[in-house]
């Protein structure tokens, strides 16, 4: 095969047809030598030869190279001899096709290689066409949550209900501004929301989803809405924008990434080889659409987080944690998985990707979903009382704000209704709504008189023989109690496989025969904890494959048995880092609920992963605020949702409730966060905050059930002992701050924004400045009085803040603004003294004045140790930003909102030129001219990331200095 890659034959194309073991060497041979054909169709045969010749050569194989010469030679001295036979032959004897042999002259192969291609070059794609439909559609008539119907003839069309999508404009480039810490988010309301930016297609598309919340079956929805627009044998006529977008896409590819092989890296080579596993004839023409510009083509690829590979496939990987996508052209890539995994990857996301998540079920479709399962489940008609009042009773109960959250997940939402339906309760926790779940599919399973009574006999006698403690909430089930042997077996797999690198989240039949008795895997396949694997080609049909029907349903029946066989502390060496915490997240959720002082000891040892954590220890300086960070924000998100189950699972057992010691090290609450998060803070706050190392609420409500009233948060203050880093945006009033002074006094970050205080509390701020010798960064910015009449001057008691500041010794990074004219001259005089910080983020929050904001630019523009300068309002006219060649430690540059003239632009673009080594600068909402934006497009000197033009005009420009500049300019 080394000669094919000296006649120029991609590598990828090659390895497919290596790939293919039904094929012999002298056919694997041949194949590679007629995709070299295929790029020189214009060659003359001559012209073939001879490379040809020259490839033998060149890889020392100059015999052959000889051979064809002689046979090239014995050919024509044989044409010339027979040359009169030849002119007396009949015209069908001249029209014959000549089969081809290996051998024959390269003339006769010149001539079947171009038959073959009339014949397959067209003929090939369009049959590959039916075929993909073919199995497109067969993936469509599964749906995941099969085990919970009452039939198993329900179509997509009877049981789906549309999920909330958003779109996150962060990972484009659209920064969070500073101080709102505000997550910009649009949403998703059709395909080319999705799929296409400015009119292109996206290259990658990441869509984000915690468990159960719809990512499988919304892949297979678009999977049903291209079958619908690409039917060969009829024309749709749907009027769904859903549907006639995908008419667009030629190809639709689906890639299950829980069912490939382990040692598969390249996403080419799972589809030929996994997906087509029993369509080998269909591997050529896949390589061919997906690396031919003239097609266009989506991949949904299923499940990143399921995704688990070999540690040799490992080392192969360009990306950890993705895929190799080389040689796929004109395509789309839909990735699903759950948030943790953006950890790994969101470092490569580029301008030409998009950023999803699949929010849930919104208050609609959970009405929609209630109704397709009363008429489709238990086919009740619309028109009578008995629908009438179910559709009225479940619809009640689903609006308890405190199942909420639980029933945007469509999963827990179809087991919910239907447990309502039976007269059942649910609870509020999760490990009580998948007891019922279990319960219901055992019930399920009963009414289609799929279960014997010998199979629940001989299950109940061997759970009666357990003697080991096992968990309340599970044995106060009646049908669990009887079967909670087969339930830590199951258990024991999925521990394994989710916590062993060389297992896989499918199993082969014979695989599972040493830990299951025959009747027990027949009681899994029967009431849905397993299924049967029915991915189309996936694996040989002679072994048959089973998985656990959902990933949530695993780690359920994995949290039961590390409960009753793992010691605590093993189990805790095994979450080593934030990122295997994120991963067994929901894992920690179940043991939480399952046994509440277990995830007490748990939140412990979170608490000292995370204070190890160098990303974490980071945040809690609070010097990078532009941006949310994701892994605080995602590890705080599952502590509250592990505290909250230790809460709802002792109010559904019979113990009495009691306050179990809890442990959280870093609280960040946002006002997008959902309710249930903010009143689990709340409670947190009250009763569990000596190991609070850094609080961050944002324009967070302070009153009512959903906030966290002044009260709790000075409660809190008042008792953290190890707090190090706070920062608080957007509360209206802190009237108790000078109660808590000696807590200020040891903090290394303070950032207060959007705060109205008392003036006994920014007398008592001032104090504990004063007394702070730790204090790295500060930020007081739109800070406000709260004066009662006869209290003295406001502007007296700001000014008493800005004037420690520069005696403030550890202090390197500074967040300020101006809040009135009294405040500017001392301001100025302030900033003159702070030339040694590393940080500066300035507001004008205040009537711009641009004469005054360019004196205090140029003063900052100064400080030869700034790493970060960020101004925001200012107005700097014709003078600009003057970058000094003197800033060598300089590596970041934000402006946002800041007004300049061209002229300003321009000679802010060449100060950044004078800087002679590399940065970053970020411009967001800025009014620049077109002169200069094209100066940085075309400029050698910068290297562009994003480019956008906003709703109002206004322009997102991310560019860095390159230092050395290229010698070609941009690309």
């Amino acid at each position: 095969m080394l000669v094919c890659v000296s006649l120029g034959v991609k590598q990828y194309e090659l390895d497919q047809i290596n790939y293919d073991a039904s094929l012999d060497v002298r056919t694997k041979v041949f194949k590679g030598l007629l995709r070299w054909l295929e790029y020189r169709p214009e060659a003359t045969e001559d012209d073939l030869i001879e490379e040809l010749q020259q490839a033998l050569n060149d890889n020392d194989r100059k015999d052959l190279a000889d051979d064809i010469k002689n046979i090239l030679e014995e050919s024509k001295s044989k044409m010339n001899t027979n040359r009169g036979k030849q002119s007396s032959m009949s015209m069908s004897n001249k029209n014959k096709e000549i089969p081809y042999h290996p051998g024959t002259s390269p003339g006769s192969s010149v001539s079947v290689i171009q038959r073959w291609k009339r014949k397959h070059k067209g003929i090939a794609v369009k049959e590959f066409r039916e075929t993909l439909y073919d199995m497109n559609y067969r993936e469509t008539q599964r749906i995941p949550v099969s085990p919970l119907q009452r039939t198993s003839k329900m179509s997509m069309e009877e049981i789906f209900a549309p999920v909330s999508i958003r779109e996150d404009l962060e990972y484009r480039g659209k920064g969070r501004n500073i101080g709102t810490q505000e997550k910009r988010t649009k949403p998703v309301i059709c395909p080319d929301d999705m799929f296409l930016i400015d009119g292109s297609m996206a290259k990658n598309v990441f869509m984000l989803g915690d468990a159960a919340v719809g990512k499988s079956v919304f892949c297979l929805r678009l999977v049903e809405n291209w079958c619908k627009a690409n039917n060969p044998k009829s024309k749709n006529k749907s009027s769904s924008v859903w549907v006639a977008a995908f008419k667009k896409y030629d190809f639709l590819f689906v890639v299950q990434l829980r069912h490939v092989n382990k040692s598969r890296t390249s996403v080419i080579d799972m589809i030929c080889n996994d997906v087509f596993h029993n369509h080998p004839e269909c591997r050529d023409v896949i390589c061919r659409v997906i690396s031919d510009l003239k097609y266009r083509c989506l991949i949904v690829i299923d499940g990143l987080d399921e995704w688990k590979i070999s540690d040799d496939a490992k080392q192969k990987l360009r990306i950890e944690g993705l895929p190799n996508v080389e040689n796929i052209k004109n395509c789309t890539i839909l990735w699903s998985m759950r948030p943790w995994v953006m950890e790994k990857i969101s470092d490569f996301i580029r301008n030409d990707d998009r950023v999803v998540e699949i929010q849930g079920l919104d208050t609609e479709s959970i009405n929609i979903l209630i109704e397709n399962i009363l008429v489709n489940f238990y086919e009740l008609d619309k028109k009578s009382s008995e629908y009438k009042e179910k559709n009225r009773e479940i619809k009640e109960k689903a609006e308890d704000s405190n199942l909420k959250s639980m029933m945007q997940i469509p999963l827990m939402a179809i087991a919910c209704v239907q447990i309502w339906y039976e007269g059942k309760d649910v609870g509020k926790c999760l490990t009580g709504l998948y007891v019922a779940l279990i319960d219901l599919l055992i019930r399920r399973a009963n009414q289609k008189t799929a279960l014997s009574s010998d199979i629940m006999n001989k299950l109940a006698e061997e759970s009666s023989k357990l003697t080991h403690h096992l968990p309340q909430n599970i044995t106060q089930n009646k049908n669990l109690k009887k079967i909670i042997s087969v339930l830590l077996k199951h258990g024991k797999i999925a521990h394994g496989d989710l916590l062993t690198k060389e297992t896989h989240l499918v199993f082969h039949i014979e695989d599972l025969e040493d830990s299951l008795e025959d009747y027990e895997l027949d009681f899994a396949l029967k009431t849905g904890l397993l299924s049967k694997c029915e991915a189309p080609g996936t694996f040989n049909e002679e072994n048959v494959s089973v998985n656990f029907f959902h990933k949530s349903i695993q780690e359920f029946l994995a949290a039961i048995y590390i409960h009753n066989h793992i010691d605590i502390d093993d189990f805790n060496k095994h979450l080593s880092s934030v990122k295997v915490i994120m991963e067994l997240g929901n894992v920690l959720i179940f043991l939480s609920g399952i046994n509440p002082m277990l995830g007490s000891v748990i939140s412990k040892h979170i608490v000292n992963v995370a204070n190890d954590d160098t990303e974490v220890c980071r945040y809690r300086t609070f010097r990078d605020i532009k941006y949310r960070n994701d892994k605080v924000e995602l590890l705080y998100k599952l502590q509250a949702s592990c505290y909250r189950e230790i809460i709802h699972s002792q109010t559904n057992t019979d113990n009495t409730q009691q306050v179990v010691p809890y442990h959280v090290s870093d609280v960040c609450v946002y006002d997008d966060s959902d309710i249930d998060t903010v009143r689990t803070t709340a409670d947190i706050l009250t009763h569990h905050h000596a190991d609070i190392k850094s609080l961050c609420l944002i324009r967070v409500p302070t009153d009512g059930d959903n906030g966290i009233p002044n009260s709790i948060l000075t409660q809190c203050l008042d008792h953290t002992v190890s707090l190090q880093s706070l920062q608080i945006n957007g509360y209206n009033t802190i009237r108790t701050l000078y109660k808590i002074s000696d807590r200020f006094s040891s903090l290394t970050a303070l950032i207060l924004f959007n705060i109205t205080l008392t003036l006994d509390a920014i007398s008592t701020l001032q104090t504990a400045l004063q007394s702070n010798t730790v204090i790295q960064t500060l930020g007081l910015v739109d800070i406000k009085c709260q004066v009662n009449k006869g209290q003295g001057h406001v502007p007296a008691s700001l000014r008493g803040l800005i004037q420690i500041i520069p005696d403030l010794p550890c202090l390197s990074t500074l967040y300020i603004d101006v809040n009135n004219a009294a405040d500017k001259p001392l301001l100025r005089d302030v900033l003159n003294r702070l030339s040694h910080l590393h940080g500066i983020y300035y507001y004008d929050t205040s009537p711009r004045d641009a004469e005054y904001d360019r004196g205090v630019v140029q003063t900052l523009c100064t400080w030869s140790e700034l790493r970060t300068l960020y101004l925001a309002g200012v107005s700097l006219g014709d003078s600009g930003l003057q970058l000094s060649h003197d800033m060598v430690h300089l590596d970041m540059v934000m402006l946002y909102k800041v007004s300049m003239s061209g002229a300003g632009w321009i000679s802010f673009i060449q100060s950044a030129i004078n800087v002679k080594h590399t940065f970053d600068t970020e411009l967001d909402e800025v009014d620049i001219d077109e002169r200069c934006i094209k100066m940085i497009l075309t400029s050698p000197h910068m290297r562009t990331t994003h480019y956008n033009v906003n709703d109002d005009g206004s322009h997102d420009l991310y560019f860095t200095r390159v230092w050395p500049p290229s010698k070609t300019g941009q690309k």
